[in-house]
């Protein structure tokens, strides 16, 4: 049930937010239609995240959560994604000091990838190189 969540931070302009369950593990929930999920089933739906500096996003204190945050493979997904939006997105996480270790043979795809931008390709390769 939405109501035994706890609400961790709202997700975007939407309805949508992050909790964590009476169990311990992250969920994402509608607070307009009471549905609900785990990151793993739809990580699509914290890319808004993204959008705010990552620090506070990542440093929040949860004893609660007995999972580790799905912050990982959020940028994994964003570097993946099919929209440059995400992408630079995420690389603005990794470049504002998001530990970028774990990434970088995600981080030699995208520098590498002909459909990206030039913009994109660079900042993957400054990274990767970093």
């Amino acid at each position: 049930m939405a109501d035994d969540n706890r609400v961790v931070m709202a997700i975007g302009k939407h309805e949508l937010r992050l909790g964590v369950d009476p169990g311990g593990h992250w969920i994402v929930f509608s607070t307009n239609d009471g549905r609900h999920w785990t990151p793993a089933e739809n990580i699509r739906s914290l890319l808004p995240l993204l959008e705010r500096r990552h620090e506070d996003v990542t440093t929040l204190s949860i004893d609660q959560a007995s999972d580790p945050p799905p912050w990982d493979d959020l940028v994994r997904y964003a570097l993946s994604c099919w929209s440059d939006y995400w992408v630079g997105r995420a690389l603005g996480w990794l470049e504002d000091g998001y530990p970028a270790a774990s990434f970088r043979d995600t981080l030699q795809s995208l520098k590498e990838a002909p459909k990206r931008t030039e913009v994109i390709r660079l900042r993957a390769l400054r990274l990767w190189c970093g």
